[in-house]
């Protein structure tokens, strides 16, 4: 799943956490090897954790609108895409 990219976004909100003296020496240590702001290095890592968790769910709870958008679209034909008919018929990079 794609990272959010908001950074060019005005950042409001605030997310104060609890480190032990360790842990904290770790992630700056990480952010200074990376070469990037603590703020920046932790935010980065927190909201990939947070997407891959949320990817990984099994039960989607969606409005009624949305359910049906969904069904719509999962009951509909599926749409030939000729190039990917033709790319698929050679055989992989890693099948040669």
């Amino acid at each position: 799943m794609k990272a959010v990219k908001d950074s060019h976004l005005a950042k409001t909100e605030r997310l104060a956490v609890r480190l032990t003296r360790t842990q904290d020496e770790v992630v700056r240590r990480a952010a200074e090897a990376r070469g990037e702001q603590l703020s920046e290095y932790v935010v980065r890592h927190v909201v990939e954790a947070a997407e891959a968790d949320l990817a990984d769910r099994r039960v989607f709870v969606l409005e009624d609108a949305a359910w049906t958008e969904l069904e719509a679209r999962l009951s509909a034909p599926p749409v030939l895409k000729p190039r990917l008919s033709k790319l698929l018929e050679n055989p992989s990079v890693f099948e040669k």
